[in-house]
């Protein structure tokens, strides 16, 4: 048995691991840190614990897990990699001064499980290296945070991009998805091991309902796929809407939170779900639900 395991980790150390990776993924806006409050929500303090309690809950025993969140400001990000554990890095930076002012887009993740090999953030612009910038009819600055990964056991690959769109401009939205195209092209290839190219995923909150252009962008054949649809009906969890507002009324809740894919090749997805974000004690989580994926890559 030792030698076994020792071989194992030697091929997973030199990147030739055989077997398979559990993978369960979830995105989640998280609505950040506000002091004008609007009806019916509590501040973050109050939020925070329930929030981390969910957070720790759906990543039990499972250290691959990988989260994409939006909204989250610096001391929310301080809050939460408190409440998770020191067991828990995280990739992203603000989208004011790419350090530490404005809203993140992080990808929090466990070092013991997955190897960082490269990160960078852009911003959703026509100059997306240049820090802070604003694109098209854009009202704020957007980013998407990459990371590329692999797993200490099994050497499996992978890119993970978190991000949020402009809940103003139409432009800037359609123009972001043909942008995250492009990036997602360039880390794909760079990404690659000897045998094929790496998967990229997607999360984030998109401020796009399917019917809309920059939904279909993204989805345009040979881009990106919705994991949704990738999972059979009867392993659909949970709503079918991601944002509900901080109200009972079904009438404003909309599907604009996903989980995507790119090059699914070896990947079999099992679970799709989009969880609750209020319990009996009347506190909103968020204004929004967490989306939940669970897959099984194979080295």
């Amino acid at each position: 048995m030792i030698i076994n395991i020792s071989f194992t980790m030697l091929l997973a150390n030199i990147g030739l691991a055989s077997g398979s990776a559990d993978l369960r993924l979830i995105s989640y806006n998280i609505r950040y840190a506000t002091t004008l409050l609007s009806t019916n929500e509590d501040p973050w303090a109050v939020r925070r614990p329930s929030m981390a309690s969910q957070v720790n809950f759906e990543t039990s025993n499972r250290p691959e897990a990988l989260i994409c969140m939006q909204e989250v400001l610096n001391e929310q990000l301080v809050d939460l990699q408190s409440d998770l554990g020191s067991n828990w890095n995280h990739v992203g930076v603000g989208r004011n001064d790419g350090a530490q002012d404005g809203e993140y887009s992080p990808i929090i993740y466990q070092a013991d499980t997955w190897q960082l090999n490269r990160k960078k953030t852009y911003w959703l612009s026509q100059t997306p290296h240049v820090v802070g910038s604003t694109g098209w009819d854009a009202a704020l600055p957007r980013i998407v945070t990459v990371a590329q990964f692999k797993h200490r056991t099994t050497g499996v690959p992978l890119i993970f991009m978190c991000t949020h769109f402009d809940n103003i401009g139409t432009v800037a939205r359609n123009e972001s998805a043909k942008l995250i195209i492009k990036i997602a092209d360039e880390w794909m290839v760079q990404g690659s091991n000897s045998t094929k190219p790496a998967p990229v995923f997607l999360g984030g909150d998109l401020n796009l309902e399917p019917t809309e252009d920059g939904y279909k962008t993204l989805t345009t054949p040979g881009a990106f796929q919705d994991i949704k649809d990738l999972v059979p009906k009867t392993h659909w969890y949970g709503n079918a809407k991601t944002s509900t507002s901080f109200t009972t009324s079904t009438l404003d809740d909309i599907r604009i939170d996903y989980l995507f894919v790119r090059n699914p090749l070896g990947i079999q997805f099992s679970t799709y779900g989009v969880l609750t974000n209020k319990f009996e004690d009347g506190v909103y989580i968020s204004d929004h639900r967490p989306v939940v994926v669970d897959a099984e890559m194979l080295a």
